[in-house]
């Protein structure tokens, strides 16, 4: 390259510099059209994407909205059908307490308990026959049911909105009797009269074996029955078993190594339509009087087939309330629980707990494997294991069922003291526990579910002392179909939102291609642009290289002229332009340099005098610096001596102040007098120390002292009380350690912490505030004596903390402060006491902390 003309490098030169940058101004522009691309593809489809995500929000906000409302509103739905049916069922038995009492008055003989038995019949719903369909594996009925035809009309335009009805269903009755039993027997148990469907001969019923499934226990319970008592016992009913839960399938049955034989397995609605029912009674017995004379008693046995009807035939989440079967497999159904907790009513006749006829006593209910498990190492019968068992003993989802009980004997009766597997049971005897009724979710069977409880208000002999009465109705429902429709709206909404998602994806790809069409033509035309403004400069680069190297020429003669001492020559000007002023630029440089050459020659002559006379000058300008040094300080300490005065100045002037204010109220007295003249001689003392201590302070023979913390609090302390009481600060004194010695300088130290006091008095006087408050407290640690001066003044600004001890700075308004106070507090205790002065804020204010090192003498030990 040095070996080029410069000709050839200005050429060079110029193409760089033209060249070059309008080639990088092509890349940044093709740069900046792909950047484009991106930024325009990303932007639409970034705009794309928060314009379905705010859609798809605003949906699920909607949805989730109205999903709580439907919740909420089908929970007290479910709650009113739930009171509704315990109400209901109460009803109809306090009617069998009117049966009962109006018996009792008649003067009994066949006749009438024959005439009494055939009036009491009542509807139940029943249904048709059902077969096993191989195919489905299901329980298939040919029945239909049709609902009432009514007569075709027009709705009135004011009513079309939303109309809507539900016909009643024509479901199948059977009129049944309402007992099965009416008995007259005499004080000894012998029957007199009786009108049976369980047993037509005449016993003796204090036998216990010639009760209902020799499992009734009443003749000694009913004694004490006086004239207007009733009896009524539990549900009394032989437990049926069933090795299935759920439908009765062939497949299940096959995997229980069963027979498929339905018809032996107990009835569960559509899952088992073929079994056998669970057949029960209610003994209602009441005493009969002649003379007022107890002669004998009248008992009614109530099919418990009534009973049921009320939760069999409900259906709580369909349009139509009445079914002629129940479903369990949907999981919306109604059962029903005696007082204590045990299952008298349910779709899967299995899970009502009942008796064993062979011994008289409660079948065996489904326990939880721990439970089981406690039951088979006691080596006791399962009714004394369970009468001296804990009921309800920390019931949880993960306790788990005995699986073997099921398996091997089928007993699965459901008697929520022991159903430790199914913690609902003690929530609805909460819910319950005063007689009311209400609801709760859980997640059950791998769903949420809403169940309710509803207190049967039946309140007659063993169930007077109950508040939950004859028990309670509990409704357990399937929380998803409460929402059915608010899901099929968020489905309705996500196939819109994938339609037109789809459609502005096929916008978007066409604009992609559009934009690369464009962008594409872009380059085609920039290249084309730069290839021609490329040559342009290049011929450009040449003429102009031309043109400069040959004035340079010229140039170049000149200063080899001027090298070899031609002065005289001048290079002749033959433009007006850079080069022309360059050519002038170097005749006028050889004019000065010729001039220069001749002062030269002079300057040389005179020189050293100008240098003695220059350093004269530069000595006077020396002592000149060092008397304004001085000046310096001294006014340095004169500012320090008056910023320490302001402050016992105004304390002074306070004095003062509080003299005239006492004499205007008429309670100035020689006492008062006397404390604010040594208040103000006080003042006045420590600011001719101030000055003392300010000279002392600018002095290095400043005599070191021992002094108590104490006192020097104290002393400073009694200089601003009554400043303090001006503004009505509370002082709190809070001394841990009194007695604490220290080597320093006793006068600069309670001037500092002076200051820090009308620091603190300052912030609290220019605010608003109650109860204004400084702490100062006194004690020792780690070997160090600490004193802390605190405030409840709102603390120092975050900004500015780490400024406040610089000199002259101030947060104060102008002419209220100098910003020297605290910078000369850190110095003395810092540097003079070789002690640290540190400050942050601490719950409602400024905290300013003196950490003084301490000598462990014994001076120092308390």
């Amino acid at each position: 390259m040095k070996n080029f003309s410069i000709k050839i490098k200005l050429i060079i030169i110029f193409i760089l510099i033209k060249i070059i940058p309008l080639l990088i101004i092509t890349y940044i522009s093709y740069e900046g059209i792909l950047k484009l691309d991106k930024y325009l593809n990303t932007n639409v489809k970034y705009l794309f994407n928060q314009s379905k995500e705010i859609i798809i929000r605003t949906a699920d906000a909607s949805i989730n909205d109205s999903i709580k409302n439907l919740d909420k509103k089908s929970q007290l739905t479910m709650e009113r059908i739930s009171y509704e049916i315990a109400n209901n069922l109460a009803d109809f038995l306090y009617q069998r307490d009117e049966d009962i009492t109006f018996l009792s008055k008649l003067d009994l003989n066949q006749k009438i308990l024959e005439n009494f038995y055939e009036s009491k019949n009542r509807n139940i719903i029943t249904h048709g026959k059902y077969k096993y369909d191989e195919k489905s594996s299901l329980w298939i009925s040919n029945e239909k049911i049709q609902s009432t035809k009514r007569e075709e009309f027009e709705i009135l335009d004011d009513n079309k909105r939303n109309f809507n009805f539900t016909d009643p269903q024509n479901l199948k009755l059977k009129k049944i009797p309402i007992y099965k039993e009416v008995v007259y027997f005499d004080l000894k148990g012998n029957e007199i009269y009786k009108v049976s469907s369980i047993n037509k001969k005449l016993l003796n019923i204090s036998i216990k074996t010639n009760t209902y499934i020799n499992s009734e226990e009443y003749f000694n319970k009913i004694k004490t029955l006086e004239k207007d008592n009733i009896y009524v016992s539990n549900v009394i009913g032989e437990y049926v078993p069933s090795k299935i839960i759920g439908s009765f399938t062939k497949e299940k049955a096959k995997k229980s190594n069963i027979n498929f034989e339905p018809q032996k397995s107990a009835y569960a609605g559509t899952e088992n339509p073929l079994g056998k029912k669970f057949e029960a009674i209610i003994r209602y017995i009441k005493p009969i009087y002649k003379d007022n004379k107890k002669i004998g008693y009248i008992s009614l046995a109530l099919d418990h087939e009534h009973v049921m009807q009320f939760t069999d035939t409900s259906n709580p989440t369909s349009s139509n309330i009445k079914q002629n079967i129940s479903d369990a497999s949907k999981g919306n159904y109604a059962f029903m629980w005696d007082n204590e907790g045990r299952n008298i009513s349910h779709p899967r006749d299995y899970f009502i707990v009942g008796y064993d006829s062979s011994t008289g006593k409660p079948q065996m209910p489904w326990l939880s494997a721990k439970t089981n498990k406690e039951f088979e190492a006691s080596n006791q019968n399962i009714n004394e294991f369970l009468n001296n068992y804990k009921t309800f003993d920390n019931q949880s989802l993960k306790e788990k069922p005995n699986i073997k009980q099921l398996k091997e004997k089928g007993y699965v009766g459901l008697d929520c003291r022991y159903l430790n597997f199914a913690p609902q049971c003690q929530g609805w005897m909460q819910v319950t526990q005063n007689g009311g009724y209400g609801s709760f979710l859980i997640y059950w069977s791998n769903v949420w579910k809403l169940t309710t409880a509803a207190t049967i208000p039946y309140y007659t002999g063993q169930y007077a002392n109950s508040k939950r009465g004859f028990g309670f109705i509990t409704i357990g429902a399937n929380v998803e179909e409460f929402h059915a429709a608010a899901n099929k709206t968020k489905v309705d909404v996500n196939k819109i939102l994938e339609e037109q998602s789809n459609k502005m994806k096929m916008i978007i790809n066409d604009n992609e291609l559009q934009i690369e069409k464009v962008i594409m033509s872009l380059l085609n035309e920039l290249t084309i642009v730069t290839i021609l403004m490329l040559l342009i400069i290049i011929v450009i680069a040449l003429w102009l290289s031309s043109y400069i190297s040959k004035k340079i020429e010229k140039l170049l003669i000149g200063t080899t002229q001027f090298a070899n001492n031609d002065l005289d020559y001048r290079i002749k000007i033959t433009s007006q332009d850079e080069i022309g002023k360059l050519e002038k630029s170097f005749n006028t440089m050889a004019i000065k340099i010729q001039t220069l050459l001749e002062k030269e020659k002079k300057l040389n002559e005179s020189l050293e005098q100008k240098v003695e006379t220059e350093i004269k000058k530069q000595r006077e300008q020396e002592q000149i610096l060092i008397q304004q040094s001085r000046f310096a300080s001294m006014g340095e300490m004169i500012g320090n001596i008056a910023h320490q005065w302001r402050q016992p100045l105004n304390a002074l002037g306070l004095v003062i102040q509080n003299i005239q204010v006492s004499y205007k109220m008429g309670d100035l007295d020689e006492k008062f007098l006397d404390n604010s003249v040594k208040k103000a001689n006080l003042l006045t003392s420590s600011m001719s120390n101030t000055i003392d201590d300010f000279r002392s302070f600018f002095k290095t023979n400043k005599i070191i002292e021992q002094f108590d913390l104490h006192d020097s609090i104290e002393d400073s302390l009694e200089l601003i009380e009554s400043t303090y009481n001006y503004h009505e600060i509370k002082l709190v004194k809070n001394y841990l350690d009194k007695h604490i010695i220290i080597n320093g300088y006793k006068n600069e130290f309670s001037q500092a912490l002076l200051n820090l006091l009308n620091n603190a008095k300052d912030a609290l006087s220019n605010i608003d505030l109650e109860n204004k408050e400084v702490v100062i407290s006194l004690y020792i640690e780690n070997n160090n004596a600490i004193i802390d001066i605190s405030d409840n003044a709102g603390g120092i600004p975050a900004l500015v903390i780490d400024k406040i001890f610089d000199p002259y700075f101030t947060t104060k308004e102008e002419g209220k402060g100098t910003g020297i106070g605290l910078y000369m507090s850190k110095v003395i205790i810092e540097n003079n006491m070789n002690a640290k002065l540190i400050a942050k804020n601490e719950n409602k204010g400024a905290l300013f902390k003196i950490i003084i090192p301490i000598q462990d003498n014994a001076e120092n030990k308390n």
